[in-house]
């Protein structure tokens, strides 16, 4: 006779794994996205995987480089805006100024050298009387 022994029983776990990625945005939000497998067991992630994540990280990287260097590039050609128009504004009251005293002094230059006209005509005018004089009195020494 032969006796059976029980047996246990095959009873079938499942396990369930649970994997979290998260994903960044423009905006710099993350977003995590999750994926459940019936059935297998936890692993590490394959090396394409890990070489997409990490040139993902790296265009990341870049694109967050870029929209900064754009955004100095912005400001830089505001700032270069501004400082043209003070050159701009500078120059012009400089070159205002300049025509004034410009002016200015060729109006005292024309008035200096219309008094030395006067005063050399009136030189010549008395140069004539002197000789004029001159000869008068040569006259009386004479007589």
């Amino acid at each position: 006779m032969a006796t059976k022994t029980p047996t246990p029983s095959k009873s079938t776990k499942k396990t369930v794994t649970t994997t979290t990625y998260t994903t960044r945005t423009f905006g710099g939000e993350e977003t995590p996205s999750t994926s459940t497998s019936p059935g297998r067991r936890a692993r590490s992630p394959s090396p394409a995987r890990i070489t997409r994540q990490q040139e993902k990280e790296q265009l990341q990287n870049l694109n967050d480089r870029l929209a900064a260097y754009i955004d100095k590039v912005r400001f830089l050609e505001t700032e270069n805006s501004r400082l043209s128009v003070q050159v701009r504004s500078s120059e012009e009251t400089i070159s205002r100024e300049v025509t004034n005293v410009k002016t200015l002094y060729e109006s005292e230059l024309a008035d200096a050298r219309k008094l030395l006209d006067e005063l050399g005509k009136e030189k010549a005018a008395l140069q004539i009387e002197l000789s004029k004089y001159k000869e008068d009195a040569e006259e009386w020494k004479l007589k």
